[in-house]
């Protein structure tokens, strides 16, 4: 299991916004594939995936947090992302 997070894209920012899921809920994301889109003081960024396997997102469109809150995890197997959102 992997940690999605806000990351800090500027020097003076504390919080972001997600704007928007490039992905769905349990796609499949490789290393490098977009997976989401911030606004950072006014300036839009799409956010890269630092790992590869299957995606929970964990937040809507819209949310705002610190830097470093999680939004989302990837799974490394299928059976792992099942677990994560009570599927057998």
């Amino acid at each position: 299991m992997h940690d999605v997070i806000l990351p800090k894209t500027g020097i003076y920012e504390d919080d972001v916004v997600l704007i928007e899921w490039i992905v769905a809920e349990g796609s499949w994301v490789a290393v490098g594939d977009p997976i989401f889109v911030i606004e950072s003081e006014k300036v839009e960024m799409e956010i890269e995936s630092n790992d590869e396997g299957w995606i929970h997102l964990e937040v809507e469109p819209g949310f705002q947090a610190s830097i470093g809150t999680r939004v989302a995890v990837v799974a490394d197997t299928e059976l792992a992302y099942r677990g994560l959102v009570g599927e057998s």
